[in-house]
């Protein structure tokens, strides 16, 4: 006989797969109100039959359970407010939606690379990167406010602009960051930033299918290598005589002679591969990052999963989704298009889930140190 646990989790289940097949990436405009209404109804309920049960005798999986159905709840109520001012806007509405979508996964993904942290060992190519994307997503909201003059869109639009102009000026203080301090300082940090290079290959391209690769990646990687070499070069050949420079600069040599070796097989499969198979392989690359994000993070405590980790695959499914919006401009295919909205879901689903396991970890972390004898400030 199945148990109350049981039988809300079966409810919950079977209101998240009508979500998903009758809203989760479908036209807003073309959505019915009425069953979205019925499936927010039917949530409502789930929740307070648990909230009935008192909370000393609900148990760690009815706790679950019940964060399930408010997390849902908001999402189904969120998307339902969406759809209303798409109906009202119409066409153009989803048109900007997509690009303030975007927006903001460039807004998560500096918040993860760039605030808060040290200036000196940041990747200033990425950051080149994030603000190309932001003119060309601002190059596009401008066009939109024009064509549908609607006062709403005026306000996000002005918050990209806004994160521009920030991120823009962010360089300088980047680029000035990594020149300063004594030439030994400026060596370790040239250490560090090759490091960081060494990482981004390995993470995306170490065993990895070079049909799903973006080349444009690899050549960032090829050339924020370079610029490093040709700086430990010039202050070995300057007269700064430290053991680690020097090996540093024969191990950038050799990673340079990989990769660039590797950006040359990476180009000729892709060349050598139709369109729509790049389509298909950059699918099931995503497959798998959906499957290694299932297997280290969900039904986990917050508290103990990897957020390293969880950053990557962030950053990997970022990869996999720009590919696939940059294919949808050169060629229409409706499983990329697909494939385009599932990918987008997800990756707004996990840098939300990466934020939250930064406060929850940080909430962890400080009750952990006021635990151990720490005394609070004076006032």
């Amino acid at each position: 006989m199945a148990t109350i646990v049981e039988n809300l989790g079966k409810e919950l289940e079977e209101l998240d797969r009508e979500y998903a097949t009758g809203f989760a990436g479908q036209s807003r405009l073309t959505r019915d109100l009425d069953a979205l209404d019925g499936i927010i109804a039917r949530s409502s309920s789930v929740l307070e039959r648990i909230d009935q049960i008192p909370a000393a005798a609900r148990g760690a999986e009815l706790v679950r359970l019940r964060e399930t159905a408010v997390e849902n709840l908001g999402l189904y109520s969120k998307e339902r407010a969406a759809i209303v001012r798409a109906q009202e806007v119409g066409p153009t509405f989803e048109a900007f939606s997509t690009e303030a979508t975007s927006a903001n996964l460039v807004f998560a993904r500096y918040a993860r690379h760039f605030a808060g942290k040290d200036r000196g060992t940041r990747d200033l190519a990425l950051l080149g990167e994030l603000v190309d994307e932001l003119k060309q997503i601002d190059k596009r909201m401008s066009a939109l406010v024009d064509e549908s003059k609607v006062t709403d869109f005026e306000h996000d639009r002005k918050v990209v602009t806004d994160s521009l102009a920030r991120y823009q000026s962010e360089i300088g203080l980047v680029e000035n960051a990594q020149k300063s301090g004594t030439p030994e300082q400026r060596a370790s940090i040239l250490a560090s930033l090759a490091n960081a290079q060494f990482a981004v290959y390995q993470a995306h391209f170490a065993g990895e299918p070079r049909i799903s690769r973006r080349p444009a990646l690899l050549m960032r990687i090829v050339s924020s290598l370079k610029k490093a070499h040709e700086r430990m070069v010039g202050y070995r050949d300057g007269g700064l005589d430290l053991d680690f420079n020097t090996r540093n600069i024969g191990i950038v040599e050799e990673r340079l002679k990989i990769y660039e070796g590797e950006l040359v097989e990476i180009r000729k499969v892709r060349q050598a591969t139709a369109m729509p198979d790049i389509m298909g392989e950059l699918g099931g690359a995503a497959n798998k990052l959906f499957d290694e994000y299932r297997s280290a993070f969900a039904d986990k405590p917050r508290t103990q999963v990897d957020l390293e980790k969880l950053g990557v695959i962030c950053d990997k499914l970022a990869e996999i989704r720009r590919q696939m919006s940059e294919m949808s401009w050169a060629e229409d295919n409706e499983m990329n298009a697909k494939n385009l909205d599932v990918v987008t879901e997800q990756l707004v689903m996990f840098e939300g889930e990466y934020e939250a396991v930064v406060a929850v970890q940080a909430q962890a972390k400080n009750a952990a140190a006021w635990g151990s004898g720490s005394k609070s400030p004076s006032t």
